[in-house]
Formats: C-alpha cells, sequence, structure tokens
C-alpha cells in the first residue's frame, strides 16, 4: 500500500514538473523579450509605465493562442514538431485532420492578427511614432537572432551526431 502511495505521489510530482517546466520556459521568454526590449528602447519614467505591462500583457495573449492552437489540434489528434520537421506526420494524417489542421492555422493567424491591431492601438496612444517604429525594429530584430541561434544550435547538434559521423573507415 505504501509503495502503491509513494508511486502515486512521485507520478503526480513528474507531472507537476513537465507542467512548470513549460510555464517557466513561456516565462523565461517573456522575460528575455521584456528584458531586450528596456535594454534597446529608450522611453521616458511614463512612457515606459504604460508601456512594459502592456508589452509583458501582449506576450502572454500570444503564447495562449499558441498554446489553444496545439490544444485544438491534440483534440483531434495532430501532434506537431518545430517548423519544418512535419512532413512525414503531415502526410500521415487523414483528409479531416488536415482540413482541420488548416482550418486551426487560419484561426491563429486571425488571432494573432487580431491582437497586434489592438495591441497598435494601444501603443499609438503610449508612444511616439519614432517610439513605434523602434520597438518594430527591436522586435523584428530578437526574433531574428532567436531563430539564428536555433539553427545554428541545430546545425552543430548535427555536425555532432554521432550516427553522421563515419567510423574512421574510407568510402568508396
Amino acid at each position: 500500500m505504501k509503495r502503491l502511495l509513494s508511486t502515486i505521489c512521485l507520478l503526480a510530482i513528474c507531472f507537476g514538473l513537465t507542467q512548470a517546466q513549460t510555464k517557466v520556459d513561456s516565462e523565461k521568454m517573456i522575460k528575455e523579450r521584456v528584458e531586450n526590449m528596456r535594454a534597446n528602447l529608450k522611453l521616458s519614467s511614463a512612457e515606459a509605465k504604460a508601456f512594459y505591462p502592456a508589452y509583458e500583457q501582449f506576450l502572454r495573449n500570444e503564447i495562449k493562442c499558441h498554446e489553444t492552437y496545439k490544444q485544438n489540434l491534440a483534440k483531434k489528434g495532430i501532434k506537431l514538431n518545430a517548423p519544418g520537421q512535419n512532413k512525414e506526420i503531415i502526410e500521415s494524417l487523414k483528409d479531416d485532420q488536415l482540413s482541420y489542421l488548416q482550418d486551426q492555422k487560419f484561426e491563429l493567424r486571425k488571432s494573432i492578427l487580431n491582437m497586434e491591431t489592438s495591441f497598435y492601438k494601444k501603443l499609438k496612444t503610449m508612444l511616439t511614432p519614432r517610439h513605434i517604429q523602434n520597438f518594430y525594429n527591436i522586435d523584428d530584430k530578437y526574433k531574428r537572432q532567436i531563430i539564428a541561434k536555433r539553427q545554428s544550435e541545430k546545425s552543430e547538434k548535427k555536425a555532432i551526431d554521432p550516427s553522421s559521423v563515419n567510423s574512421g573507415k574510407k568510402r568508396r
């Protein structure tokens, strides 16, 4: 009985940690993006006081949109990997799943566009046009750096992968 109880507790802890890990990753990402913006976007104290809470809320809403997208796909048995790594998964989907996947992609894009539109309207009340332009430039540059970093990590991982290295034998 004690073993059963301890096993259940252990499983509950593991499940809790995995759930907490996904939240920590999103929290970490939000924190990094806000810190990057604070370091690069020069605002007055009044502008900063209004802008940063709104920006953080925008990032949280963006994450919620993506989580909802993943949850909706999971309901239909669709589990995708990172973009560009889903060819085999997509080929194995049934027609109704493919249709649902496309519908959900459009819903995600629509949700994000609506959210970005309302955030832009808020920005116009908080920041000058120059600051808004700088904000979008900084945000775009940060996203490009993250993508480049992930691609370099991916290529380094492939270079180090032992299955890709020959075993010292010459090829014919």
